[in-house]
């Protein structure tokens, strides 16, 4: 079984990372995926409340469903006293399912700063990496002094952020073209980033 594993704060769940995981499933052949709802610690604290983001992650997970059951949320990492780090899912996730072949999924700006991530070398040797990057981005030609972990890069150029569906919320601006109706209900029905 090739899982497929997708961590973020989602704060709020948007567009891109819906693209995203649908490119994912179809690339590498997926045939689990889990959303992992973290507690980033190179984050600032999440604006929404840590159940609102979880329930913004399952109405993701629907929404991905629709075109084929195999998503599934985890709420492990907010379970877990302190900050969330990826080499823990990881292992959890290896634990829970033996055998089977883990692809951690990271967009081109996490992948960059995965040096700085507790234990990237065993991140690595648990689990292949696919990056999804903006178009010409490639692992090589980074700063010499910093090795990044070998990983498959794909073209993936969607420009939209949890940041900024955030400020046009808090701005009284529309963001139904940035996330999917049914979160943007939600985000509207509790009164989120305002």
């Amino acid at each position: 079984m090739r899982l497929g594993l997708f961590g973020g704060s989602f704060d709020p769940p948007h567009n891109g990372h819906l693209a995203l995981c649908l490119l994912a499933r179809e690339l590498l052949g997926l045939d689990r995926l889990i959303i992992s709802v973290s507690k980033n610690p190179f984050k600032a604290p999440s604006d929404a409340p840590d159940d609102d983001r979880a329930m913004m992650a399952r109405l993701l997970a629907a929404e991905l469903n629709s075109t084929g059951s195999i998503v599934e949320v985890s709420g492990w990492e907010l379970c877990q006293p302190g900050a969330s780090y990826t080499i823990d899912l990881l292992r959890h996730v290896g634990d829970a399912h033996p055998g089977a072949e883990l692809v951690l999924l990271v967009g081109e700006d996490s992948y960059r700063q995965m040096h700085s991530w507790k234990s990237p070398a065993e991140i690595a040797s648990l689990c292949r990496i696919a990056v999804f990057g903006r178009s010409g981005f490639s692992a090589e030609g980074q700063d010499s002094d910093i090795t990044l972990p070998q990983a498959l890069i794909h073209e993936f150029d969607m420009p939209v952020s949890a940041t900024a569906v955030r400020a046009l919320i808090a701005a009284g601006q529309a963001v139904t073209h940035l996330v999917p109706q049914s979160i943007a209900a939600y985000i509207a029905s509790r009164g989120l980033y305002h």
